[in-house]
């Protein structure tokens, strides 16, 4: 029978991957007028904001530790995924972007086995590859990698990689957390730093920003990341490395459904069937617990 901690991680997990399914769509559309790059702080910002309001309201206070090697790792896999993230949506499309992002629970099973050498559990690699390959299923119907799209394919699986650095600093160092605040301190921590980080690099582009943009930027900021990101990490708080991987590749089914509800678009049986396989893998980790 599944743990409380195993159902509350499942619940935070396919909250956030809801939020998620949005933001390959609205980051495709805002690309329009805006460069990757600038998209990518604008979000932080907003985000970083939305989170200061909460710690602000719990009198938390705010102070970095930039002698903690674990919030380094992970400020250094946000910097890097946004970038690649961003700049890739530029070059490909958004079915191409979701799918070659999501090969990060790969890279997880790989940087833990080789990095922290620790021990993987095959029903984890089997999960791991059930899951990656419902996402193909998913996304089958609209994907074209290489061709003209290749150096934004190229970009999105680096996108990957960056995000797998951010899954595990971030599962890492949640292990050692014990209250939503800190959660919410350490992610605050991480979006404003990669902010500044990436300020000087968007003041090379142009800002052309509608008042249509603007909303979208603000939904962004707070639905698919704020809100996001903080469901995700009550969800890595309380599951392994690899099962906190895995629940990202959910948001693929969301961005589908999302699709079919709000814009009328098809959902073809693949999609069904990448939707059971993403949810197989995830059920197969067994959502576990640390000390599982």
């Amino acid at each position: 029978m599944a743990s409380k901690a195993t159902l509350q991680a499942f619940v935070f997990g396919l909250l956030a991957a809801f939020f998620w399914g949005t933001h390959s769509v609205i980051v495709r559309y805002l690309t329009g007028d805006l460069h990757g790059i600038t998209i990518a702080v604008l979000r932080l910002y907003i985000a970083a904001f939305a989170l200061y309001v909460i710690m602000r309201a719990y009198k938390h206070p705010v102070s970095i530790d930039f002698s903690n090697k674990l919030f380094l790792v992970t400020t250094f896999g946000s910097v890097t995924n946004y970038v690649f993230f961003h700049i890739g949506l530029e070059h490909t499309g958004a079915s191409n972007a979701m799918m070659l992002e999501n090969t990060a629970p790969f890279f997880v099973l790989i940087f833990l086995f080789l990095i922290l050498r620790e021990r993987i559990r095959k029903i984890e690699v089997v999960a791991t590859f059930i899951a990656i390959l419902g996402v193909f299923f998913t996304v089958r119907h609209d994907i074209d990698i290489g061709g003209e799209a290749l150096e934004g394919d190229i970009l999105e699986i680096f996108a990957g990689v960056t995000w797998a650095i951010f899954v595990m600093g971030s599962s890492i160092a949640l292990s050692a957390t014990v209250s939503t605040i800190e959660r919410i301190s350490f992610l605050f921590n991480v979006f404003i730093c990669s902010a500044v980080v990436l300020t000087p690099v968007a003041f090379f582009f142009p800002i052309d920003a509608t008042m249509g943009d603007v909303g979208l930027l603000v939904l962004l900021g707070i639905f698919p990341t704020a809100v996001a990101y903080y469901l995700w990490y009550e969800a890595a708080a309380r599951v392994s490395t690899i099962s906190a991987s895995l629940l990202f590749t959910l948001s693929i089914i969301f961005t589908f459904v999302n699709a079919h509800v709000f814009l009328g678009e098809d959902l073809t049986p693949d999609m069904v069937v990448g939707a059971i396989l993403i949810v197989l893998g995830v059920i197969l980790s067994k959502t576990g617990s640390r000390e599982a």
